[in-house]
C-alpha cells in the first residue's frame, strides 16, 4: 500500500492533484487547512506511486513542480 502526500505552493496546486487522481483514477483527498492533497494506493507502493502521480501531473502541466511539491 502507498500513500503520497504533496503540499499545493501555488495556485493550481489542488485543482492538479484533483486532475492527477482522476486521470489515475488512484484515490485523492484534499485539505485545504493543511494544503495537502494526499494520494492512496493499494495496486503501488510508495515509490511506484510517485513515478505514477508524477507521470500525470507532467502530462497535465510540465511547470506542476511550482504547484506542487513532496510534503515533507
Amino acid at each position: 500500500m502507498g500513500l503520497l502526500t504533496l503540499e499545493a505552493i501555488g495556485p493550481k496546486g489542488e485543482q492538479l492533484a484533483i486532475e492527477a487522481g482522476r486521470v489515475t483514477e488512484i484515490a485523492v483527498g484534499y485539505d485545504g487547512e493543511l494544503e495537502c492533497a494526499t494520494f492512496d494506493s493499494d495496486s503501488f507502493d510508495e515509490a511506484e506511486l510517485e513515478g505514477v502521480i508524477f507521470d500525470a501531473l507532467s502530462g497535465l502541466d510540465p511547470d506542476w513542480r511550482t504547484h506542487l511539491r513532496a510534503a515533507e
